[in-house]
């Protein structure tokens, strides 16, 4: 009874905590008896709501749904299950199922609800993935199967189209069916129960045998347990096969070639010298008379082979690369020939290291320096005739000065023992006072920075008291990557001899140039060949120009083009016979204006062959001089007002084209502005300048660059048109005056209109200037007299125009 009544609590209290909605209907499957308090989580009301409504329940169904509960809760089936849709209480759709027990008839119905909303959305999901899946399987251009073995046959489930295209072309090419191409794969992957990967299986095709990469993967036997299937990948790698292909024949022909080539090039595992030799090309037989494969199997001849002095050496050079971590190096020695003879080899390594720093493998090349050492020791052997000091130094990153290399002469240069120097070079730089020390330093950083030649000149306390002046030259070499050192190549000479004689030089020339750059005027020497061959400093300030711009080239360039043949006339003619002469002329400024320069010149004379070799020139500029003369000039030639010709100049340049070749190919035109007076009556004498001088803008923009303008008095113009026929002088008028008439002058807020009245003309044979422009006078009156703002063309005769 216990029992019993502690399984009654149990069960109370799992209705209680349970997650699913657990009821129980009424026989008839149409109310609630009792429900669980999960039915309020799931759809938001209590169970009251649903005890006290019995019809709550099927309100929340969707209405495609009511009916079909009903009929399943009215059924009177023992059990079953059925899935629909209801609306919890805030509206929102929950997919459910429910399921029914039935203990016997006219029995209460036990039943519960649940909630399967996520397991359907996971379940379309897995239906879309296996929808895109089998889309990816379809659209992939690499063969995929589903094989099926039964007996000793294969069949093909499934397969996509890439597998129809390859392998349908292979059936019906070459008769490869599935069993002849799969059949030992197939048994293989099943006999391991899991993924097997083949290498390379071919299939012939129209277009050639084609490779292809295979993975088989055991999917198990099917639902009735009697076929075994295998899912098949595979993938075309023809491509990759025939690059690998073409990789390995490359490497074969590298071997070859590298055979071929001249010198020897080895690989070997450890240090130099040379234990384990993997390869060697075959010119080692001609370069030291050894075989390749006696050296292959005994490394160790080699080392046998080297001078013993030249081995020692190598060995601590080598192991120095190797403490320093260096990527190669190169070493020099002495070889003893299979036939006996002494050569030099040179041997270049790079070196690569292992994770310990310990060498893994070197690879090198061994190359016959015989002739070139020759060379050098010949070379050694001029040094050491030299007059001055060959060295070689070397700077650290931390400024640290030393010797590598001094030639034997650096005992007298320096007074001190060359392998003491070498071994500390602050013997030298203790010769040395402290502004010269530095100054060496500053300038050995600035050659090694910009990788320029380093040529100090430094003053050197010799020990025997005297202090001497050395001028050295040097070319730097790449800075090294490794320690960040700079290593120069240079020569060293005692140059105080010439020191003292070019100071006297210097400071005699300094006077001479102090002289020189004191003068304001520019001063310049050319020779006969036209060359500048000095110029003062001044020409920077004068012209522009510096002074390495003028010397070595054709001073003339400075010369303004139109003046140049004038002044070389004038310099020849002057300096052919020794004549000191003046002459003017512009230069062309570095910016671009002209300036004009008169030039006092002095020719040198050769006593023997009366030639002049050089010309000394003395340029001063009048510039301001020449713009005040031009400017005058240009004020009595030129109306202020109009900008046209003064009547003087206008009547001369008539006088100069009548005389000219060109007479019959000019014509005059002579207007004047209509009612001026009246202008001025009526708004004063201001505003017919303003009218005039705005009607002179006017000519000149129309005109051409050869024709002239002119203001004859007053309000009276002329034209002079060259190279012009009567016609053309005629439309040129007559574009004149309508541009004239159509323009509106402003004066004081008013608006002036002006007409012209013109005179065409051109001259007669034999005619005076007097004659032509009283004819072209005549024509003017006669347009007036027609009415105003026209043209007229004058006639062929005076007495026409008087008549007129």
């Amino acid at each position: 009874m216990l029992e019993s009544f502690s399984d009654a609590r149990l069960l109370h209290h799992y209705h209680a905590v349970a997650g699913d909605v657990l009821f129980m209907l009424s026989a008839d499957g149409q109310r609630f008896l009792t429900l669980n308090p999960a039915v309020e989580r799931l759809l938001g009301y209590g169970e009251r709501d649903f005890l006290k409504h019995p019809e709550l329940w099927f309100s929340l169904i969707v209405a495609a749904d009511r009916q079909r509960v009903r009929d399943f809760r009215a059924s009177g089936a023992p059990a079953g299950s059925m899935t629909y849709r209801i609306r919890d209480r805030s509206g929102h759709g929950v997919l459910v199922e429910e399921t029914l027990w039935r203990s016997g008839a006219n029995h209460p119905v036990c039943g519960r609800v649940v909630d399967i909303s996520l397991r359907e959305q996971a379940l379309a999901h897995e239906r879309q993935q296996l929808q895109a899946y089998r889309m990816m399987l379809m659209r992939s251009r690499d063969p995929m199967a589903m094989l099926e073995v039964r007996g000793a046959s294969l069949y093909l489930h499934e397969a996509n189209p890439a597998w129809h295209l390859y392998h349908d072309a292979a059936m019906a090419h070459a008769g490869q069916t599935l069993e002849r191409v799969y059949h030992s794969h197939v048994m293989h992957c099943l006999e391991g129960a899991g993924t097997l990967q083949c290498d390379v299986i071919s299939l012939s095709l129209p277009r050639g045998d084609c490779r292809l990469s295979v993975q088989l993967v055991s999917l198990g036997r099917t639902q009735q347990g009697d076929s075994p299937r295998v899912a098949v990948m595979v993938r075309d790698i023809s491509a990759t096969h025939h690059r690998l292909e073409q990789a390995v024949n490359q490497r074969q022909r590298l071997m070859t070639q590298l055979n071929d080539t001249p010198g020897v090039r080895y690989c070997a595992r450890g240090p130099w010298p040379l234990e384990e030799l993997q390869s060697i090309s075959s010119g080692v037989e001609m370069l030291a008379g050894l075989s390749r494969d006696l050296l292959l199997a005994s490394p160790r001849i080699w080392q046998s082979r080297i001078c013993e002095d030249d081995l020692a050496e190598c060995q601590a050079r080598f192991q120095e690369a190797v403490d320093s971590r260096s990527s190669s190096v190169s070493l020099r020695y002495s070889f003893r020939h299979v036939d006996g003879r002494q050569c030099y080899l040179q041997d270049d390594m790079h070196l690569y290291y292992a994770a310990g720093g310990a060498v893994r493998e070197v690879l090198g090349q061994l190359s016959d320096i015989s002739e070139s050492e020759a060379h050098r020791r010949q070379l050694e052997y001029l040094i050491q005739q030299m007059p001055g000091m060959v060295f070689q130094c070397r700077l650290s990153r931390e400024d640290e000065f030393t010797y590598t290399y001094l030639s034997p002469v650096a005992h007298q240069l320096l007074g001190e023992e060359v392998d003491a120097t070498l071994e500390d070079a602050s013997r030298f730089l203790s010769h040395l006072n402290d502004q010269e020390r530095q100054r060496l330093l500053e300038s050995a950083r600035a050659s090694a920075e910009t990788q320029s030649p380093w040529e100090p000149d430094i003053y050197y306390e010799h020990p025997d008291g005297e202090t001497r002046r050395l001028a050295c030259v040097a070319l730097p070499q790449p800075m090294d990557p490794i320690d960040g050192s700079v290593t120069w190549n240079g020569y060293c000479d005692d140059i105080t001899a010439r020191h003292h004689i070019e100071r006297a030089l210097r400071q005699s020339e300094e006077r001479y140039r102090f002289i020189l750059d004191s003068v304001s005027d520019m001063v310049s020497i050319e020779g006969s060949d036209g060359i500048c061959q000095y110029i003062s400093p001044s020409v920077e300030r004068l012209c522009g120009f510096g002074v390495n711009d003028i010397e070595g080239s054709e001073i003339k360039l400075l010369i303004h083009p139109d003046d140049r043949d004038r002044v070389a006339r004038k310099v020849h003619r002057s300096a052919c016979l020794g004549e000191v002469f003046r002459v003017d002329f512009r230069i062309l400024h570095k910016q671009g204006h002209t300036l004009w320069f008169e030039s006092i010149s002095t020719p040198s004379m050769d006593p023997k062959t009366g030639r002049y070799l050089r010309i000394l020139s003395v340029s001063r500029n009048i510039n301001e001089r020449k713009l005040i003369e031009q400017r005058r000039e240009h004020e009595a030639m030129t109306d202020a007002m109009t900008g046209a010709m003064t009547r003087s100049c206008f009547l001369s340049m008539l006088d100069t084209l009548l005389v000219s070749a060109s007479r019959d190919q000019i014509a005059l035109v002579l207007f004047d502005v209509d009612h001026f007076k009246r202008v001025n009556d009526s708004f004063g004498h201001a505003a017919g300048d303003q009218l005039l001088s705005g009607l002179g803008g006017i000519c000149q923009q129309q005109l051409r660059r050869n024709d002239y303008f002119g203001r004859l008095g007053g309000e009276e113009f002329g034209i002079l048109l060259a190279d012009t026929g009567v016609a053309t002088a005629v439309g040129m008028a007559e574009r004149l005056r309508q541009k004239i008439a159509g323009m509106t002058f402003a004066f004081m807020q008013q608006e002036l209109l002006c007409t012209v009245s013109l005179g065409v003309a051109t001259p007669l044979p034999g005619e005076s200037r007097d004659d032509f422009l009283h004819r072209a006078d005549m024509a003017l009156y006669s347009a007036k007299r027609s009415g105003r703002n026209r043209v007229v063309v004058a006639s062929s005769s005076v007495s026409e125009d008087n008549r007129e």
